[in-house]
């Protein structure tokens, strides 16, 4: 109740600075963010452990949880585990390779590479180089559905082998937090070679079936919430568009509705060359992922979201193509959607957030099962290579810390 009543004088504080000009909103709520954090470590510190920057609490809440689960059904979780450990074996070679490709562009058209994800006071995702600052609520909320199912997956895995559970608890790392499921590791390491492997493939394995369930809300969502309103084009040089300042995305042409670009295709079919028509456009205002209309897991295509409220007319004369159909100037850019769709400020918002939960979900699981100690990806290849190739699981350790700090930071370099 204390922390609560703090909470509140702090936010109350927050916007009141806002409210009169000392702080934007952003720099306020994320003080108090920190100052939150701060207070509730202080409060508890009797229980909390400091080793340099990382301050860690221990309990023995949640393991009885943990245990109760794993025996009501102990096949599916076995059996699940398995399937984990198949997945993971696949992901672990696949997001290597993947990683590899991305140096590669990096080299080749010096963009790309790696991002980390941090929380800072900004109202918008914004781009620097080797960081994605995040508003710090959304970090919190992907972080929270990132480690819970991890841990806990993590922990089951444990118990359905009888390997003893110690402790339970969180972790921070200056202002990031994490939770850690932490087993007996004599216990684990004295265990059989399919239990390791089950426990190390376990979080990742969570990370990666969270992903596809909110990816598949995701498509159901944008379906419901989302209607087509236009198609989204390109204007080239010298063509009746062109001359005519055609902008934004074409929704009717001769008084026929366009919902993608196809439909404007199969409309200009029924003019000839010469005949003058009138297009009318919404104005394009922000491009969101779109898992709806053609993406895949690595590059979502991007869904362009029209003002239904700016509408222009533009009366434009065709030409003639070099196929002799008649021609407007205008192409369709296959990195987007093939239609643009009307909005809705709440189910942008909504959709975003089950976006970056997405991408801390699936992201994260990628990484951390990518074969480096002493990530669960570098523990797994050991055991999948087996103790007397430890030396190579240690190359291979070098060589992946190796990529990735070069994905992180070569960008900026070869600028």
């Amino acid at each position: 109740m204390k922390e609560f009543i703090v909470f509140l004088v702090l936010l109350a504080g927050a916007i009141a600075a806002n409210s009169y000009g000392i702080l934007p909103i952003d720099f306020a709520t994320f003080f108090v963010f920190i100052l939150v954090l701060g207070f509730l470590i202080y409060r508890d510190r009797k229980n909390v452990d400091f080793d340099k920057i990382v301050f860690i609490r221990r309990t023995k809440r949640g393991r009885n949880f943990i245990d109760h689960t794993a025996k009501r059904h102990m096949k599916f979780w076995h059996a699940l585990g398995t399937i984990g450990i198949a997945v993971c074996t696949v992901v672990l070679v696949l997001g290597s390779f993947y990683l590899i490709s991305m140096s590669y562009t990096v080299v080749t058209e010096k963009q790309g590479g790696l991002r980390l994800l941090l929380p800072g006071p900004v109202s918008a995702p914004t781009n620097l180089p080797g960081v994605f600052v995040m508003p710090w609520w959304i970090w919190i909320i992907g972080v929270a559905v990132v480690i819970v199912p991890h841990e806990f997956m993590h922990g089951i895995m444990c118990r359905i082998d009888k390997v003893r559970i110690k402790a339970v608890g969180w972790i921070l790392l200056l202002i990031i937090p994490g939770a850690f499921v932490e087993p007996d590791e004599k216990q684990l390491q004295k265990a059989k070679r399919g239990t390791k492997m089950r426990v190390y493939a376990a979080g990742s394995f969570a990370n990666i079936i969270t992903a596809m369930i909110v990816l598949g809300i995701m498509f159901v969502y944008f379906s419901m919430s989302f209607t087509p309103a236009g198609a989204y084009i390109g204007v080239r040089n010298g063509t009746p568009a062109f001359d005519a300042n055609l902008s934004g995305s074409i929704t009717e042409i001769g008084g026929m509705p366009v919902r993608s670009y196809q439909d404007i295709h199969d409309i200009l079919d029924k003019y000839k060359p010469g005949d003058t028509i009138q297009v009318t456009t919404m104005a394009n205002i922000i491009t969101i992922p779109s898992f709806h209309a053609g993406w895949d897991f690595f590059s979502p295509r991007t869904a362009v979201i029209v003002n239904s409220t700016d509408v222009k007319t533009y009366s434009l004369t065709l030409t003639t193509s070099e196929t002799g159909r008649p021609f407007m100037g205008v192409f369709y850019d296959s990195r987007y959607a093939p239609s643009s769709y009307s909005f809705n400020n709440q189910y942008i918002a909504a959709y975003m957030l089950l976006f970056w939960i997405y991408v801390f979900s699936f992201g994260i699981g990628i990484f951390n099962i990518l074969p480096m100690k002493p990530l669960d990806g570098g523990l797994l290849l050991e055991e999948i290579m087996g103790k007397k190739r430890k030396r190579i699981v240690t190359v291979v350790s070098v060589i992946m810390l190796l990529v990735i700090l070069f994905n992180l930071i070569g960008p900026a370099v070869l600028r």
